[in-house]
């Protein structure tokens, strides 16, 4: 049997929890050498709401994995048994992945330029709290957003004088 591509149909946000399952059923079953590549595609950007305060990641193809290796029937059957795996698909003459076209969508999504991108809701002005690092719970005024830097430049009063400091997006919330 030779090696091949196959999508991974999986419960989406569960994509990496799956992913070690199956790395542990293959080597419980001893068939480790089967599997060559489990790619599970990266986050593609990162948004942040501040109100109530939540991050939430939004990935490529999500609900999805690959898998690269030789998988009979038998292989096939024990991993659909995962709970949280809803479908296998590829190997077969309908649903080829061809290896040339999977290697560049994973060179694509491995490169520098899908990092992840906070999203902000910040203005000069805003009254922020800060959540986290050396000035947690202290309350300021937003004086500039730094987009690129991903960073917010807060005047906070410390012993009565104003005092700027940059704080990361994700240590900020709105009040």
């Amino acid at each position: 049997m030779s090696k091949n591509w196959y999508s991974v149909q999986v419960w989406a946000g569960l994509e990496n929890d799956i992913k070690e399952k199956v790395e542990k059923l293959l080597e419980e079953k001893g068939i480790r050498e089967k599997i060559e590549k489990i790619f599970v595609p990266p986050p593609k950007e990162i948004e942040v709401f501040f109100s109530p305060e939540k991050q939430v990641t939004q990935k490529f193809y999500s609900g999805y994995f690959l898998i690269y290796g030789e998988l009979d029937e038998d292989v096939k059957e024990e991993i659909k048994k995962i709970k949280g795996v809803i479908e296998i698909v590829g190997g077969d003459k309908i649903y080829i992945f061809r290896t040339e076209e999977v290697e560049k969508l994973i060179s694509q999504l491995a490169v520098e330029e899908i990092k992840p991108k906070p999203r902000y809701q910040f203005m000069q002005g805003d009254r922020v709290r800060i959540t986290e690092g050396p000035f947690a719970n202290f309350i300021g005024i937003v004086d500039e957003v730094k987009p690129d830097k991903g960073k917010v430049k807060v005047l906070v009063s410390i012993f009565g004088r104003e005092t700027p400091v940059e704080i990361e997006f994700a240590y900020l919330q709105k009040i």
